[in-house]
């Protein structure tokens, strides 16, 4: 099967369990470290937040890139490897993932930095709406573009991660395929989409109409279990029993709450195991013979900025010596410093 038709294919990668456990257990550990992450930030300071977000993101992207080399190996017919092994491999390609994400943040807060500037041009007086007119669009086609290479372009960039590129490396696959082929990305992008999307939010949407039923039986009965409880509290144990059975009820609501959120981020992870299978074969399908120059390009512009720093750089200076002096000469009867043409010492009148 080969063309649009081959993402039909997308849903085979539900039989990769390991590959669906590696995934599952990472999202929810990096929903664990999230959630950690905001109650240090509000308890103990931006900081440590900050720390606990950043570990929240390379538990997700190590779980990612671990599932990807699994599904990798699925896709290519290859007998799959060990979940610790891939992810070993995952915690390696996250690194390479990171430093890639970085790169395209950069350049797209360069793009709208350079419209800023250009927006600068609107400010001068009698010409300014000239051009307005004449940037205003074309910048909205520019951003339209660079949205839809983040958007298209970054899973393409991590199964390039997957299959052993490097940062550049990563980049210039995911925009040579975008930039050459765009119709074709675009193509299976949106039949991708709807392929996986309406899927999952109906089931997502079943679960969530479901876990409130669920939610409201073992939590303890609902909002009529704990009148019940106040009330026959007041009968037994005077006001310590109604407020144990609040207590309870409200344990019991706050471990089924967590229950269904659990079932919910694994459920999220199936979907999102489907999807990276489906970017695997459009990566394949849309990369086979196309020749990439984008790396190339990319490899020589950071050369050439590190070869305009190096030829910038200050370059250090051989040390001045100092000029050797002639000895002070001093009149030897008193001791009077003598000038260099004096003959006689002007104090005492010995001859130099």
């Amino acid at each position: 099967m080969s063309g649009l038709g081959m993402l039909v294919r997308c849903y085979e990668g539900m039989r990769n369990w390991r590959a669906f456990t590696l995934l599952a257990i990472a999202i929810v550990c990096g929903g664990m470290c999230a959630s950690l992450a905001g109650a240090l930030a509000m308890q103990a300071g931006v900081l440590f937040g900050g720390v606990g977000l950043l570990i929240a993101v390379t538990v997700y992207l190590a779980g990612i890139n671990g599932a990807g080399l699994l599904l990798l190996d699925q896709a290519d017919r290859r007998p799959l490897r060990g979940m610790g092994a891939a992810f070993l491999g995952g915690l390696h390609g996250t690194w390479t993932s990171f430093l890639a994400f970085l790169l395209l943040g950069l350049g797209l807060v360069c793009v709208v930095l350079a419209m800023y500037l250009l927006s600068l041009l609107t400010r001068i007086p009698g010409v300014g709406t000239l051009f307005a007119f004449l940037l205003a669009g074309p910048g909205a086609v520019a951003l339209a573009f660079c949205y839809g290479l983040l958007a298209i372009g970054t899973p393409l960039m991590l199964v390039a991660v997957w299959r052993g590129a490097g940062v550049l490396g990563a980049i210039g696959r995911a925009v040579d395929i975008v930039v050459k082929r765009p119709l074709d990305a675009l193509l299976h992008f949106v039949v991708l989409t709807i392929l996986v999307v309406p899927v999952a939010v109906f089931v997502i949407g079943l679960l969530t109409l479901t876990s409130t039923l669920s939610l409201s039986i073992f939590s303890g009965g609902g909002a009529g279990s704990i009148l019940g409880a106040m009330g026959g509290g007041y009968g037994y144990g005077g006001m310590r029993g109604p407020f144990d059975g609040l207590m309870n009820q409200l344990q019991s609501a706050g471990a089924a709450s967590a229950s269904i959120g659990v079932v919910m981020l694994v459920l999220v992870a199936l979907f999102v195991l489907v999807g990276m299978f489906g970017y695997i074969m459009i990566h394949d399908s849309l990369g086979a013979g196309l020749d990439t120059h984008a790396e190339d390009r990319l490899r020589g512009g950071v050369s050439q900025i590190k070869r305009k720093l190096a030829e910038h750089r200050p370059q250090p200076q051989a040390a001045v010596q100092p000029t050797a002096t002639a000895p002070a000469r001093m009149c030897s009867s008193c001791g009077t410093r003598l000038q260099g043409d004096d003959r006689f010492c002007g104090d005492c009148g010995t001859p130099a």
